[in-house]
Formats: C-alpha cells, sequence, structure tokens
C-alpha cells in the first residue's frame, strides 16, 4: 500500500482528493495536515481515527509510513511545500495550478530531479467527459480541420475565501484558467504562435483576483478561446467548435465534480440537453453525440501505476 497525507484540508483536500485517494485499492489515506484545530476534527470525524491529523508538514516528513503527498492549499503555498517534501524524499501531487511563477516552477523540477521523487499536478479534467469528447472528434477531423475553438466555463458567484486575494491565488485564470489551457494544449493543433489575455475586475469588494478572464491563443491554422467567469449571469457553451467541415457545440459542465461531492463519483450523470450537437456541412439537421465518459479515477490509478512502476507518469510536471 502506498501511504498518502493530504496538506490542506478546504474544498479541494475534502472534497477532491481524499475521496478519490480512498477509492484507489493500492493508495491508503494515512494523514491530513491542517492548521486550525477546528478543521483537523472535522477531518478526523470524516475520515476516522486511522488518518492521523497534524498541525504542520513536518509531522508526514518524518513519518515512514507516508509515501505520497498531496498538496492542496493556496496557490501560493504550493512551490515551497512541494520542495519541502520532494526534500525529504516523499513523491508528491500539486493541486492546480502549479504554482505563480515560472521561476517556482523551476525550483520544483530542481528539487524533484535532485530527490528521484516523482511530481506530478492535479489535472484532473483531462478526463472530464465533455473534453474527451472534444478531443475524439478532433483527433478524427469530424468536422475536419479546426479553424475556431471557444471553450468557457461562465458563472455568476464571487470568488470563496483565499480565491479572491490575488497574492494567495493569482488571477481567475490560475483556477479554472489553468484547465481550459492545459485542455487546449492537448488537443494536437499544433505550437501556439501567440498568445493575448485579459482580465476584467468583478463587482465585489475585497476581490483583487478579477471576475472574468479571456485568453485567445492563435496556433497555425485556428484560433483558440479559453474564458472563464465569475460575473457571467448568461448561460455559455462550453464548448463551441468550427471546423472546414462541420461544427460541434457542448453544454454543461463536467459531471464527475457534483457526483464525487455527493459521495458516489460512479452515479455522475449527464442530462439529455447537455448532450452535443454534431453539424456536418450540407446537413439540415444536428446529429447527437453521447459524450465519452472516462473516470477521474485514473489521475490517482496512473499515480500508483507509477509508483509500483507500472505506467509512465500521465501529467508530468513539465
Amino acid at each position: 500500500m502506498i501511504g498518502v497525507a493530504i496538506v490542506g484540508h478546504g474544498l479541494a483536500g475534502r472534497a477532491f482528493h481524499a475521496p478519490l485517494v480512498r477509492r484507489q485499492p493500492d493508495l491508503e489515506l494515512r494523514a491530513i495536515v491542517a492548521r486550525k484545530a477546528e478543521v483537523r476534527a472535522e477531518a478526523q470525524a470524516l475520515w476516522g481515527r486511522g488518518v492521523a491529523c497534524h498541525d504542520a508538514l513536518e509531522g508526514v516528513l518524518v513519518d515512514p509510513g507516508i509515501d505520497l503527498v498531496v498538496i492542496a492549499t493556496p496557490h501560493d503555498s504550493h512551490a515551497e511545500l512541494a520542495i519541502r517534501a520532494l526534500e525529504a524524499g516523499k513523491h508528491c501531487v500539486v493541486d492546480k495550478v502549479m504554482c505563480l511563477t515560472t521561476e517556482e516552477a523551476d525550483r520544483m523540477l530542481a528539487a524533484r530531479d535532485r530527490s528521484g521523487a516523482m511530481l506530478s499536478v492535479f489535472h484532473n479534467r483531462r478526463w472530464d467527459w465533455d473534453f474527451a469528447t472534444v478531443r475524439r472528434l478532433v483527433a478524427e477531423e469530424a468536422v475536419g480541420k479546426v479553424r475556431l475553438l471557444e471553450s468557457a466555463v461562465c458563472r455568476s458567484a464571487p470568488p470563496r475565501s483565499w480565491r479572491g486575494d490575488a497574492r494567495m491565488a493569482g488571477t481567475i485564470l490560475h483556477d479554472w484558467g489553468a484547465h481550459l489551457v492545459d485542455q487546449a494544449l492537448l488537443l494536437g493543433l499544433g505550437p501556439c504562435r501567440q498568445l493575448e489575455a485579459w482580465l476584467i475586475p468583478g463587482p465585489w469588494g475585497g476581490v483583487d483576483s478579477y471576475g472574468h478572464g479571456r485568453i485567445v491563443l492563435e496556433f497555425d491554422s485556428a484560433i483558440v478561446q479559453l474564458e472563464t467567469s465569475r460575473i457571467c449571469p448568461i448561460e455559455r457553451p462550453r464548448w463551441w467548435l468550427v471546423g472546414d467541415r462541420g461544427g460541434f457545440l457542448k453544454r454543461g459542465i463536467d459531471p464527475q465534480e457534483d457526483a464525487l461531492r455527493a459521495g458516489d463519483l460512479g452515479k455522475a450523470a449527464e442530462p439529455p440537453e447537455h448532450q452535443g450537437q454534431l453539424w456536418k456541412t450540407g446537413q439540415d439537421r444536428p446529429e447527437a453525440i453521447p459524450s465519452d465518459r472516462p473516470s477521474w479515477d485514473r489521475y490517482y490509478e496512473n499515480i500508483a501505476d507509477v509508483l509500483h512502476h507500472r505506467a509512465p507518469l500521465a501529467v508530468t510536471a513539465e
């Protein structure tokens, strides 16, 4: 068994990492790190007495029963915590965004290389149903050569807790934006020739991480627009794809998050109105495209396989 410690017991640690770790037969959740006593008490009640709770990282770094440290804390702390874990010989998973600067990223890579330990970034949304479907359609050239693509996650709600503080979180583009960029770069559209980005302030006092972010990537033959918002009350398609032989439209956010937070990832279900629609040039009506259904389980399944020397790493730090 691979012993796992999760550093941070906010939304990411509590609702994403801990449940996904516990679903893997080769991984065992053995420790939680949280500074606040009330958070440690909550973790203890949730995960049981068999899970040790520490108030600082040192508690798990000296524990020979901990093989893998998962960093699920505010973004500005990722680099320091990951480097300390790697230097202690622990394998490490860092929640996205990996860190806030390229200098921090370089230091993390150097620490990994010195230690010989594994370092991965939690891009679970590579296994989103909508993205997997779009990736397949692009690979199959179902709409021909891609010319225009828009990928958007737009909501109307202020950021919670530290996510509104740019010093800790970066900008809104360091949240969902990290997933959208990662997905776009996996579509095989070629090297990106140019990038432009915009940030629009939100209407809330005390929030400096902005309310809306837009990135435009220019590839050799395609323009990709990525957009994430907390100030948008109007529904946007999750994906809008145009090629030289057709187009594809997909609404709705991947259902796995809601299912996982409700206690059973296996019950994820997509409503019929969120089914994708594929238009072929010359056709009057679209074709309904059922979503591919990969599982978020694949992320930690791969981590376990890597640590047992059964597979290459799916999400590298690079």
